[in-house]
């Protein structure tokens, strides 16, 4: 069988290095590197995996926001290697799940995760002060000892959340991977002058934004600790054009008391995702930063590019009213479809679970055949997550299809609760999940954290939602200090379950 036509990510970013050699193409801390260093140390990192590791052997990367991650997922992807991020929250129990499920070859850390690494078989190396790491920066490169990556091959396996069930590993080729990042370049305003950011978790998607704008010649800045505080003083000092976050950052930003004294001047364009922004937050930044706002709606299954809500589109037509739930259009090369339970696409305006299909959507799950039939049927990736399209193509979510509760015979889409709970002054966030209730059969509850300053009580929030939401006002609203989080961000809606039955209620 002939090989297939088109280079692979690892192909194209060293043709970039060439073209933007000089510039600076990465910075964290007081250290920076240039295009042609970036690709260098990329190299020799490559050529001594190559020398190591048989092609196909998977690595887990296991450390907090640092150049050396990024300088590995480079590596990593040149030397024919399988790359398998893992969240530097994870437990030590997490940890050994995944490495149990994928067996990786080699575990990199540093200093923030020693501590949950077990000793072990494994070659496990720091890449903050391990000579071990030392000497792989060191090898002397050997070209022929790299490319060995195929389109089709694997290049990353990514662990789902677990927030719904058990963590299951995406499998993405470098062929989803060269896709994901066309739809970026093609449907996202990127630039070569451009200085992005890098605030959220780069295992997450904040490392998949690095790609595209290294492709184009931009820097990138990584943020120490990944704070709001660094982030804000990164914006100013480096003048930073371009960053993306959970709604939870964003919400942190706007209500950050020291925002003012900041010069964010730089900044032409803010990305969010990943999970529904609050109606407050979406209104404080748009006053604040104005219409440079891009929504970016994605899976692990398939990962970051399925539809985007440009900075133009954040407005009802006509009005100053944000577009509250909707997550925007497809990209150009991505096909959505919502469906009914039976596969039948719904009309317009109805509510559907959306379907997927795009040269970007996983192989399957790693291991895990009868779950990846679940979800990827006649091509087609099932996402679980509900939603509307309107007759221009501009879809709506409502939430996971899991989520939705029945109560009095009535269907809850706790998305939609969530919307108009945070378009409340004084809330922050809010959080809606099912409990059980014998003259409902399920009733809504909902979690709201408000403002320091805010006075707001269950009645109060509850009054001021029934002339929207009637019926389908939460029969429980508890004030809580913060809403718990996953690791990369996401409100924790399971671990709201696990408090309510802790508590003898079930959720």
């Amino acid at each position: 069988m002939p090989e297939p036509i088109g280079a692979t990510p690892g192909a194209l970013t060293a043709q970039a290095a060439r073209r933007h050699a000089g510039r600076v193409a990465l910075r964290h801390g007081e250290r920076a590197w240039t295009f042609a260093q970036f690709d260098e140390a990329a190299d020799r990192i490559a050529t001594g995996f190559a020398r190591r590791l048989d092609a196909g052997a998977r690595v887990a990367l296991f450390m907090a926001n640092c150049a050396e991650y990024l300088l590995l997922q480079a590596a990593i992807e040149r030397a024919g290697l399988v790359r398998v991020p893992v969240n530097a929250r994870s437990t030590a129990h997490e940890l050994a799940a995944i490495v149990a499920d994928c067996e990786p070859a080699a575990l990199f850390h540093d200093r923030s995760t020693a501590d949950r690494v077990a000793p072990g078989p494994l070659w496990t190396v720091r890449v903050d002060g391990d000579p071990a790491f030392a000497e792989l920066a060191a090898t002397p490169i050997d070209r022929a000892a790299l490319g060995r990556a195929r389109l089709d091959d694997l290049c990353s396996i990514n662990y789902t959340s677990g927030t719904s069930g058990r963590p299951k590993g995406a499998m993405l080729a470098h062929r989803n991977w060269a896709a994901l990042y066309r739809n970026m370049l093609i449907d996202r305003d990127i630039r070569g002058d451009d200085v992005l950011a890098h605030v959220g978790p780069l295992t997450h998607s904040s490392g998949t934004y690095f790609v595209p704008w290294f492709l184009r010649g931009a820097a990138s800045v990584v943020v120490e600790g990944g704070t709001v505080e660094n982030l804000l003083a990164a914006i100013e000092r480096h003048r930073v054009t371009v960053f993306t976050c959970v709604p939870t950052v964003l919400t942190r930003i706007v209500n950050h008391p020291d925002l003012g004294r900041f010069d964010l001047a730089s900044l032409r364009a803010i990305g969010y995702g990943a999970e529904p922004i609050p109606r407050n937050t979406l209104e404080k930044a748009l006053a604040k930063f104005g219409p440079i706002l891009t929504q970016n709606y994605g899976q692990t299954e398939a990962m970051m590019t399925c539809t985007t809500l440009s900075a133009g589109e954040h407005f009802v037509p006509g009005t100053s009213e944000p577009r509250i739930g909707c997550i925007g259009r497809p990209y150009t090369f991505v096909e959505i479809v919502l469906r009914d339970p039976a596969g039948a696409p719904v009309a317009p305006g109805e509510i559907g679970e959306i379907t997927v299909r795009s040269d970007h959507v996983m192989a399957g799950y790693w291991r895990m055949p009868e779950e990846t039939a679940k979800v990827l049927r006649d091509g087609w990736l099932w996402t679980g997550d509900l939603g509307r399209m309107d007759d221009t193509g501009l879809v709506t979510l409502t939430g996971r299809s899991k989520e939705m509760l029945i109560s009095g015979g009535h269907n809850i889409y706790p998305q939609e609760l969530e919307a108009v709970l945070t378009s409340c002054p004084g809330v922050l966030e809010a959080a809606v999940v099912a409990q059980a209730d014998p003259d409902w059969g399920e009733i809504a509850v909902a979690f709201v954290s408000i403002a320091a300053d805010s006075r707001l009580g269950p009645d109060d929030i509850r009054a001021a939602i029934r002339p929207r939401l009637g019926i389908r006002t939460p029969k429980r609203i508890e004030i809580v200090p913060a809403l718990p989080k996953t690791g990369n961000g996401k409100v924790d809606k399971k671990l709201l379950r696990e408090q309510l039955a802790a508590r003898g209620i079930e959720a």
